[in-house]
């Protein structure tokens, strides 16, 4: 896949991201909304019945009970209904995948960098492999930007510190897997360099028996030269 094609799936992923942190927040703030509003309801209707009781006794007669009205329900009580852990675990599914989007760039990158230095191509077209990396590597990190605006800024304090924890533990993995990859390409050298000195010393082995071989046959030879000459 290259980098562009990775990119489009990362921006797919960030906008399901902004979806589930817009559907938590307006199902938070329909909850407190509806709290609010029966709690204050609730006081006007005691309000009520305290001024009904107070000028019921002054005119002698007995209170009228107030029977509070049931507060109809708003358009926004539908997010009520929305399971917040799930919708959590739906954006954390979304950054898992572009942390996975995020790595096989990087991968590929790394990938085509190492192939650059090392393998001659007479038909690549180093501007268009450069504009694919730059841009790439640009829109990957204004993807980044969104989701960490979108969680912290845009959200409740929850998101915030979700994206907080999560980006955090993302460096510790990353870190960890960067020391890993190292000491993989540094076994991977040393793997090449005792296969190169094993072939060395075949291939010394060989010239040096080849050489014996040569230089016992001569000797044989000139042996049996002076034999031939002695009888003579």
């Amino acid at each position: 896949m290259d980098p562009i094609s990775i990119c489009l799936l990362a921006a797919g992923l960030v906008k399901q991201i902004q979806a589930g942190c817009e559907l938590y927040k307006q199902a938070k703030e329909s909850f407190v909304e509806i709290k609010a509003t029966a709690d204050e309801v609730i006081a006007i209707g005691r309000e009520v019945q305290g001024f009904w009781s107070k000028l019921s006794g002054f005119f002698g007669a007995s209170p009228k009970p107030k029977v509070v009205k049931p507060v109809a329900k708003s358009k926004k009580s539908a997010y009520v209904a929305v399971d917040e852990t799930q919708v959590k675990v739906d954006i954390v599914k979304n950054l898992t995948e572009f942390f996975r989007l995020q790595e096989q760039l990087a991968a590929h990158i790394r990938e085509e960098e190492e192939k650059s230095q090392n393998v001659y191509d007479p038909d690549q077209n180093h501007m268009e492999a450069a504009l694919k990396r730059v841009m790439a590597q640009q829109e990957m990190a204004k993807l980044e930007v969104t989701i960490r605006e979108t969680m912290v800024y845009q959200s409740p304090p929850e998101m915030g510190a979700l994206y907080s924890d999560v980006f955090k533990m993302r460096d510790v993995i990353t870190e960890e897997q960067e020391q890993a990859r190292l000491k993989q390409e540094a076994k991977k050298r040393q793997e090449a360099w005792q296969r190169q000195e094993e072939e060395r010393n075949f291939q010394l082995k060989l010239a040096y028996l080849a050489g014996t071989t040569i230089f016992l046959l001569y000797l044989w030879l000139w042996f049996h030269l002076v034999s031939r000459w002695g009888k003579n």
